[in-house]
């Protein structure tokens, strides 16, 4: 089966999933899925009567993003098998804090990298085409992160909801195309040879499709224009799962489903609601703004003269002959206006809408993002861990390629902390100052309480509590005995310079002046 056979049959399957994004994307934000046969150049793009959505989206992609990606902090951390630092540790020339000095650096620049290369606005768009539409496509491929919607790949899945294959397909023209595809193009077909780039005739439009799929452990790459494949190394690729470079994510996805759920479409009930009240409640307002004069053809009063007179003035007629006509919508405007505020809060509720405040500052603190992370964990339950692991993680491992950190044969691996330790390095070193308040007020018991307690095994025991490892920080007996042993031979020796600093004193007086 040709990729373009293939695309068609993949689209077909998906096509009422493509309409329902189009109809969530129009209740938040258009441009994320847009109608069919939309151009940008002769329309535009209708908008709801309600801007909640939009403001709902927006407001959880920043919060996600904090989270996520937050400034200047790592969101992973590179770790050793737990055997081989065992192996490690048993070299008495291995220095640990050294090691971890030496991986912290290395997850600082992956980040300054990735603040450096002005990709957050592509994560951003990868946030909101989750949140919206449950589908996106990453592609992280050197020194570039593009984000495609829906509408421009396919996938298919296995049961397990492994990957199998992904088609991507996008119109270009063909002056658009590499010089060594425009080459091999023009010798496949006379129609791409009879159009001449200093002609006054524009480049024809072709599809570019991009197909990988998963074959014996490996998932392979092909290019092709319109029914054409393209050869050579460049048109080609072999990757693992590790350095796949195409990522289809998903918001959340149910077994045997080849594409996943957005949040929008879980409250597309509530979203359908306010849109339809919305507008109900923007057309009683026009229409309760709007009044006429019902005259009585029969009547005395000439409505010449009402429209003529001024403020004040006396005017000869009945005073029924001339009332306003008033619609009565004012009751119906207020019960509207309750039932819309319902559908508000329910839908402010699911995207954190007027929850805790994060400030707009390019440094926020840690407290900030700790909670943060605590409110999309506790809001969001494990579609905050699967972004985690399918967004963060495949981006990790991109920015450690780009930073030029080999990662072959030193058996290490980046670890994404999610969740309430989201802080990276940070959340250890929380630790370590809550083991040192707690060996603070431990310090702080009477003399008599103290020389009871067995003081090595409370720290042993705080800072394992913690998750601290306590033989980076707690001194072994050898070592505090040979402190001590130093202390005492420092105190004898003051001792012994004492008196005879004294009697050098007291034989050489101070002259007088």
């Amino acid at each position: 089966m040709t990729v373009q056979r293939a695309w068609s049959q993949l689209d077909g399957q998906r096509k009422s999933l493509l309409v329902r994004c189009m109809k969530y994307a129009a209740f938040t934000l258009p441009p994320i899925c847009t109608p069919e046969g939309y151009n940008e150049n002769l329309e535009e793009l209708q908008t709801d009567y309600q801007s909640v959505g939009a403001q709902g989206v927006n407001n959880l992609t920043n919060k996600l993003m904090l989270a996520l990606f937050a400034p200047s902090r790592p969101f992973f951390r590179l770790d050793l098998p737990q055997d081989l630092l065992n192996t490690l540790k048993a070299q008495p020339q291995f220095d640990p804090t050294e090691l971890q000095s030496i991986l912290s650096v290395a997850e600082a620049n992956c980040v300054k990298e990735l603040d450096q290369m002005g990709v957050r606005p592509n994560l951003y768009l990868a946030l909101k085409h989750l949140i919206v539409t449950g589908n996106c496509l990453l592609i992280l491929k050197k020194a570039t992160l593009r984000v495609l919607g829906l509408k421009k790949f396919v996938v298919k899945r296995s049961q397990s909801g492994k990957v199998i294959r992904i088609i991507i397909r996008e119109e270009v023209l063909f002056d658009e195309l590499s010089d060594k595809a425009q080459e091999q193009l023009r010798y496949a077909s006379t129609r791409f040879r009879e159009w001449k780039p200093e002609g006054d005739s524009p480049a024809p439009t072709v599809c570019h499709y991009t197909d990988i799929r998963w074959v014996n452990g490996s998932y392979i790459e092909t290019q092709h224009v319109d029914e054409y494949k393209l050869v050579g190394s460049e048109f080609e690729g072999k990757y693992t799962d590790e350095t796949m470079p195409y990522r289809a994510l998903t918001w959340e996805l149910h077994d045997e489903n080849n594409y996943g759920t957005g949040l929008v479409e879980q409250c597309a009930g509530d979203f359908a609601a306010l849109s339809a009240l919305s507008q109900a409640e923007v057309e009683a307002a026009i229409l309760a703004s709007q009044f006429r004069w019902l005259v009585n053809p029969a009547g005395q009063t000439k409505p010449e003269d009402l429209e003529n007179s001024e403020n004040g003035a006396a005017l000869p007629g009945v005073q029924n002959d001339v009332i306003p006509l008033v619609t009565g919508t004012a009751q119906a405007l207020q019960q509207i206006d309750v039932t819309n505020s319902k559908y508000v809060n329910r839908i402010g509720q699911v995207f954190l809408l007027g929850a805790s405040v994060i400030r707009n500052a390019e440094r926020v603190t840690a407290e900030e993002i700790r909670l943060v992370a605590n409110e999309l964990e506790t809001s969001l339950g494990g579609v905050y861990s699967r972004l985690a692991l399918d967004f963060q993680l495949p981006m990790a491992y991109w920015l450690i390629k780009e930073v030029s950190v080999d990662l072959k044969g030193t058996h290490l691996r980046p670890m994404v902390i999610t969740g309430l330790d989201a802080l990276s390095r940070n959340g250890d070193l929380d630790n370590l100052k809550l083991c040192l308040q707690d060996m603070a007020g431990v310090g702080g018991l009477p003399p008599q309480m103290q020389f009871v307690l067995k003081l090595d095994a409370i720290a042993n025991a705080i800072f394992a509590g913690r998750g601290v490892d306590p033989k980076l920080y707690i001194k072994s007996p050898e070592e505090q005995k040979a402190d001590l042993e130093n202390q005492q031979q420092m105190a004898l020796a003051q001792q012994v310079a004492r008196p005879i600093a004294s009697a050098v004193t007291s034989s050489n007086p101070t002259a007088q002046g």
